[in-house]
């Protein structure tokens, strides 16, 4: 879930764990409302790194209170990953390092066995050693029990290639959805150079302004047909290259007034 500060996602992730109570609507799990089976929500994990009760707690005074939590809580799981990650039971929590502290988190989490995880800024100031570990743990509970994440990051770079769907929150609303195999394979990304400064119509109409770098323009189309390709080949730029589109990209163009971008080229 990606966003502008401010917009919500936090609160977002707050008012599905029940730590606030929303104004309006209701939150259903596979089908279920927690209006009506309040107890569903026990197949979603979710930890408010900003507040908890962990701080002058041990690591297993944490664990027996989300093994009261959570039915199928398996400790043996969980005191067999922090023996690998070399972190004691009898350590407290808010002497731990960033990184451990997540690592934690991460792995009282894979220990609660449920189909949802919710993960708030989850990389944010970990070095990547620790942010690997973390990654490779999240892919392996995928792959393996087909566990879905929903991560929100402020470093958008750090999602490509582990994200499959994007969801856009803007002014307290979800208004995009994107899932990104779908996305990719019909929206594209170019870096274009003309030979003067007059932008074509097909790339004004059809493209939105992702950057400038002097007089390469970064140009994104949503939807890349073979009339527009043609009509872009028919201006004949200096440069035309495709690059990758990442998630980033999609971000900036959501976010982007597109009109105003091309009056200021």
């Amino acid at each position: 879930m990606v966003g502008r500060n401010g917009v919500g996602k936090t609160t977002l992730f707050r008012t599905m764990a029940d730590h606030y109570l929303a104004d309006e609507g209701e939150l259903v799990i596979e089908g279920q409302s927690t209006l009506q089976q309040p107890y569903c929500r026990q197949k979603l994990f979710y930890i408010d790194t900003q507040r908890h009760f962990f701080g002058g707690q041990r690591l297993r005074q944490i664990i027996t209170t989300y093994a009261l939590a959570y039915d199928d809580f398996d400790q043996s799981q969980l005191t067999a990953l922090l023996v690998a990650e070399h972190l004691s039971t009898k350590s407290y929590y808010q002497r731990l390092s960033k990184g451990q502290q997540m690592l934690f988190q991460i792995l009282l989490a894979l220990a609660s066995h449920v189909p949802y995880i919710i993960l708030d800024e989850p990389f944010d100031g970990l070095d990547i050693i620790v942010r690997e570990r973390i990654v490779a743990y999240m892919v392996e509970e995928v792959a393996e029990h087909g566990v879905s994440f929903l991560i929100s990051s402020h470093n958008l770079d750090e999602l490509d290639g582990l994200c499959d769907q994007v969801l856009f929150l803007q002014h307290h609303e979800l208004v995009a959805d994107y899932d990104l195999e779908s996305l990719r394979a019909t929206a594209r990304k170019f870096q274009l150079v003309f030979a003067d400064k007059h932008i074509p119509a097909v790339v004004k109409e059809h493209g939105q302004l992702i950057k400038v770098y002097g007089r390469v323009l970064e140009v994104y189309f949503a939807d890349y047909t073979p009339t527009i390709e043609t009509a872009l080949q028919q201006t004949q730029p200096l440069m035309m290259a495709v690059q990758p589109l990442t998630i980033t990209d999609v971000f900036r163009v959501k976010l982007g007034d597109r009109q105003a971008v091309w009056g200021g080229v």
